[in-house]
């Protein structure tokens, strides 16, 4: 059935690390997620005092120990031009 969604996602700002590296070990092909001190969503819900945060260098750690090369995207899955790799 997921054949046919070309683009699955996998959030990190509820389940951190874990289930997201689970997701892309079976099928999810994105981990997406404000990066930086902007989730102030879930405070403004009435959530945890402490809001989820990760940097760049903590995204690519997380989407390479699961097995995978890191590639930033724009908002129509192209891969954006890099001058650098991301990096860990």
């Amino acid at each position: 059935f997921l054949d046919y969604f070309p683009h699955i996602q996998a959030s990190w700002q509820m389940y951190r690390t874990e289930t997201p590296q689970l997701a892309l070990g079976v099928g999810a092909n994105d981990i997406d997620g404000t990066i930086g001190d902007t989730t102030k969503i879930y405070s403004m819900a009435g959530a945890a005092d402490t809001r989820p945060v990760m940097d760049v260098r903590e995204m690519c750690r997380m989407i390479r120990s699961g097995g995978y090369e890191p590639v930033e995207r724009d908002s129509f899955y192209r891969p954006v031009p890099r001058r650098d790799k991301l990096t860990v």
